[in-house]
Order: C-alpha cells, then sequence, then structure tokens
C-alpha cells in the first residue's frame, strides 16, 4: 500500500476522518492519504493516484522515505512511504473520507487511539528517516 503524508508549512499533518463504511477500521482518524497499490503499478504511481482519488492533490512534488512493514488484528502490509506539502483546496473522496482536519505532531500523539495502527507507525518511519 501507499502512505502519504501531507504537511503543511508549519509542519502539521493533513489527518482524515475515514468514513463509516470502510472495511479498515471505520470511523478512526487517519494521518495518511493512500491505499493498494494495483497489480503491476509503481509505489510512487499508486501514491499520486491515491492523492488525487482521496484528497484532489495533483503534481506536488513526492519525497519519498523507503517501505515498511506493518501488521496487527486484521491487517498485514509492506506500505511505500512519502510525503508532500501541500496548502491549497481539497476535494474530499466522498466514499472514504468524511473530514480533514490539520494537527501536529503532539496533537496526534495526544489522540493516538483514535488513529489507525498503520497510520502511527507510518509517522514514526518518518519521524526517524527524515
Amino acid at each position: 500500500a501507499s502512505y502519504i503524508l501531507v504537511l503543511d508549512d508549519a509542519d502539521r499533518i493533513l489527518v482524515q476522518r475515514r468514513t463509516l463504511s470502510k472495511d479498515f477500521c471505520p470511523g478512526m482518524l487517519d494521518a495518511c492519504a493512500g491505499g493498494v497499490v494495483t497489480t503491476g503499478e509503481e509505489m510512487e504511481r499508486s501514491a499520486r493516484r491515491e492523492l488525487a482519488e482521496e484528497l484532489g492533490i495533483m503534481d506536488v512534488p513526492l519525497q519519498g522515505f523507503g517501505s515498511f512493514y506493518a501488521e496487527g488484528e486484521g491487517y498485514r502490509v509492506w506500505g511505500g512511504l512519502f510525503s508532500c506539502r501541500y496548502q491549497g483546496p481539497l476535494q474530499l473522496q466522498a466514499e472514504e473520507v468524511s473530514a480533514v482536519h490539520w494537527m501536529s505532531l503532539t496533537e496526534i500523539a495526544e489522540r493516538a487511539s483514535e488513529f489507525t495502527p498503520d497510520s502511527l507507525l507510518a509517522i514514526a518511519t518518518w519521524q526517524a528517516r527524515r
């Protein structure tokens, strides 16, 4: 899967509230845009596709942070990790994203129990590699 942290100029992260219809962690907060990589698709192409689909973000430079492995109850995934800077208009994918908020790393840590576990691992990996 691709995982993309979207940051603003103040280093806050764009956090998504997942819709209740999602199979994995419905209604929870997610610190990453992203999703499943299709067969034959390159990781960066997946990241760009997911940014466009979920948030309407296109044509932004991506910074890569390698891959990581996440496993827990109900999931097992190799993730390709990216970040980008963006502060423009958003177009939310209604089927997947019910709301978005900008949050600092401190705010995310304080509300960690509300976040998908794989996105918390993505943040930890990003912090260790940047």
